[in-house]
């Protein structure tokens, strides 16, 4: 028999130490990053020449942002990859403004009430679904949002084409413009990224990791399926529902022909896929790039046309072959190899 030195031992200690270390600077650098976003953010509307107009396209890149971090709790942690959110967005939306018109709800009020129905239909979604994996949970929930459009279109109450008028926004009893609501858009995204944060670092998460890693393992490991599964689609279409809520008070309106596109739900898993699906800063990357991206090219270009399908397309195919886990999981390892290889050229 071999006595086998302690040597390697210490080298894996050693390397399990440094990879402990880098880890937690890594969160606080994100940490740091992301407060600093949020001081920016709240900052913004006080910047010199900064308009009206601009808080108002501040707040719709806010609204992509926390669809796509719903998108990022099934897709990026459970592993389930869906193209139905447009769907949940609706929801959110028509709810909010359900309550809004017929009981005179606030926008707070509004919030909760599109999070709660958004929740339950994406329970019971969750619960239809249990069987479905890859390709063929994609199709179903790309026939969901297909499904919801088909509704609000032709049931009398959602009033289809010609939609719902809302009045102007008030928070407790105080009316707000386009700043006031920027602030409180920003207030909610504060608030969906912490509790994804927690949900993440929490036994809930953990669950929903290891389902995403390997079914079988997990249910070994006493992970309930059916439940997990179930709760990972509750809690993500509160999230987008959370934004159809401020996205159909932002425009005071809500119809068919805005709600029931289809092309909502591509374009915030094709946020969640560019900004990383299973890292906190992700969407925000994500969701900035995909809301801002029309407007940008309309700044330079007098006919864009199909110009930012044909953008959005190439950057999806980009980063799925350089950086399959994202752009910020892509630079961040970049940075991180330029800074070991720096580290290691000092100390020689």
């Amino acid at each position: 028999m071999e006595i086998q030195s302690s040597k390697p031992n210490e080298a894996s200690n050693l390397s399990w130490t440094e990879v402990s270390a880098q880890k937690t600077r890594e969160k606080r650098r994100n940490w740091a990053g992301m407060i600093g976003l949020f001081v920016l953010a709240a900052l913004f509307p006080m910047m010199p020449g900064v308009e009206g107009w601009m808080a108002s396209e501040a707040t719709l890149i806010i609204m992509y942002i926390m669809a796509a971090q719903g998108v990022s709790i099934l897709t990026g942690y459970t592993g389930l990859v869906t193209v139905g959110h447009g769907g949940f967005l609706a929801v959110g939306a028509y709810a909010s403004a359900l309550a809004t018109k017929y009981f005179g709800t606030d926008l707070i009020t509004a919030i909760i009430v599109g999070a709660a129905a958004a929740a339950f239909v994406g329970c019971a979604l969750g619960f239809v679904f249990l069987r479905l994996s890859g390709a063929f949970m994609a199709i179903g929930t790309l026939g969901f949002a297909f499904f919801i459009g088909t509704i609000v279109n032709n049931v009398p109450i959602f009033e289809g084409r010609e939609g719902i008028s809302l009045p102007d926004n008030h928070v407790l009893g105080f009316g707000i413009e386009d700043i006031g609501f920027f602030y409180v858009a920003l207030l909610a995204l504060a608030g969906t990224t912490l509790f994804i944060y927690a949900l993440v670092h929490s036994a809930i998460g953990r669950a929903f990791m290891s389902l995403r890693d390997s079914e079988k393992a997990a249910e070994a490991s006493g992970v309930n399926r059916i439940f997990y599964r179930t709760l990972a689609f509750t809690l993500s279409a509160a999230v987008t529902g959370v934004a159809g809520v401020l996205f159909a008070h932002y425009v005071n309106y809500v119809s068919s022909e805005v709600f029931g596109d289809i092309w909502y739900s591509v374009d915030f898993l094709v946020a969640t896929v560019v900004g990383g699906s299973a890292v906190l800063l992700g969407p925000f990357v994500g969701g900035l790039f995909v809301a801002f991206l029309p407007t940008l090219i309309e700044f330079f270009v007098d006919q864009p046309g199909d110009l930012a399908f044909i953008i959005k397309g190439g950057a999806l195919i980009l980063v799925l072959m350089v950086a399959p886990a994202g752009a910020v999981e892509g630079v961040t390892r970049l940075f991180s190899r330029l800074f070991t290889g720096r580290k290691e050229g000092s100390n020689e």
